[in-house]
């Protein structure tokens, strides 16, 4: 694997080093990156990396940039000013290069291109069907056995969920038979469940989450920031920016199936067609309509299961609160939008604390100040070392059902 350090930085910046492991010397022959972006999200299971490079055109050996596809890609990334100060330092990315995209001009002499790389479980997935029948098996054992028999997932965070139920995987690809258990599994009464993933800092491989929302807002926080200390890369603690996009949304809230107390107002309409009843489950609002605000319909075997040889579909217990619980972490419902020093240990689906430093009164913390849980992460270093942690975040309220 080739070698390529093209960041130089100080203490308090990002030191990096790029391996190629497609390229020889004439294809890496004077190029130079530009900006690292690796992205992660609780709504998406895979890993975002980009490289922005700048590569000069004329060279005495013909470039071939074929050879990166399908190559491997190492990035390592270490912060100084961290490791001096004991804390998380350094993150290291093993991934597969997929695309190259983006390539134009710069002037006469110059080009610049984007190299995307993935975690090799997302080829897997692409490559790979499923077909296959379980019987009374509890989602987070499907999940489990799928992540690693048919996408090749290296590392498994699978959090155990309910209830056991039939299932028959139709031919279709491994995310998405883990997303159709994510729909059905429940923490509890909560039906919550996301499939994601994150950057193992250390391994540089990929780790696959099967997680509730209940579970992950219930974490200790990995990290805390303040507005004391304001548009630094040094503070480990500081903020460089931050927003507040949405602190209470209602009327959205309501089509979700919220009301304005938090209390779930959702209705689903079962039939079964054995026993040739329908019934009303969740909010039984008869007035002008039946049910209130989100109404759903579904197919049920409850207490006609035995005789059809059959688990218990559940549907009741997870069709209903459902949409309520993924509205909360819409694009529109993020809470605090923050940018921070380059920070190795944040990671989409753990907590931080934010405080808003009261100038007047620096005891009583000013209005959105709280715990947080990372939605949408993206860490970008750019020419010189100088890398950013972008965070996109839900309230911790999320995890009881509430924005």
């Amino acid at each position: 694997m080739a070698d390529y350090s093209g960041f130089e930085s100080h203490d308090s910046n990002v030191q990096v080093e790029l391996e190629f492991g497609g390229a020889n010397g004439a294809n890496l022959e004077d190029i130079t990156p530009r900006e690292i972006i690796l992205g992660e999200s609780l709504l998406t299971p895979g890993l975002q990396t980009s490289v922005i490079l700048d590569s000069h055109l004329h060279t005495r050996i013909r470039k071939n940039l074929d050879v990166f596809k399908g190559s491997g890609i190492g990035i390592n990334l270490f912060k100084p000013r961290f490791a001096e100060l004991n804390l998380p330092a350094s993150m290291r990315v093993v991934q597969t290069l997929y695309r190259l995209e983006n390539r134009h001009p710069l002037d006469d002499n110059n080009e610049q291109l984007t190299l995307r790389a993935c975690d090799q479980s997302l080829l897997y997935d692409a490559k790979n069907l499923v077909s296959k029948s379980w019987k009374c098996a509890m989602p987070s054992s499907i999940a489990s056995e799928v992540l690693k028999k048919c996408a090749g997932a290296v590392e498994l965070d699978i959090q155990s969920a309910s209830p056991g139920r039939d299932y028959i995987a139709e031919n279709i690809h491994p995310f998405q038979v883990v997303k159709q258990q994510t729909n059905a599994a429940l923490d509890g009464d909560d039906p919550s469940f996301l499939h994601y993933m994150t950057y193992n800092v250390d391994t540089g491989y990929g780790i696959h989450h099967f997680r509730s929302l209940k579970n992950l807002c219930a974490q200790a926080p990995v990290a805390s920031y303040h507005t004391s200390n304001y548009n630094t890369y040094s503070d480990p603690a500081g903020v460089m920016e931050y927003s507040f996009p949405c602190d209470f949304d209602l009327l959205s809230d309501l089509l979700n199936g919220i009301d304005e107390n938090g209390k779930d107002i959702s209705t689903l309409i079962v039939f079964n067609p054995l026993k040739k009843m329908f019934s009303l489950v969740g909010s039984q609002t008869i007035g002008c309509g039946i049910g209130t605000t989100v109404i759903k319909y579904a197919q049920t075997n409850k207490n006609s299961s035995a005789q059809q040889n059959m688990c218990d579909s559940n549907i009741e217990k997870y069709r209903l609160k459902r949409q309520a619980r993924m509205g909360l972490l819409e694009k529109d419902k993020i809470a605090l939008r923050m940018t921070v020093p380059w920070n190795p240990s944040l990671h989409a689906g753990k907590t931080i604390d934010f405080t808003v430093i009261n100038k007047e009164n620096p005891t009583v913390p000013n209005y959105g100040s709280g715990r947080y849980l990372i939605l949408h992460m993206m860490h970008i270093i750019k020419r010189g070392g100088y890398a950013v942690t972008k965070l996109d975040c839900v309230s911790q309220t999320a995890g009881r059902g509430e924005v």
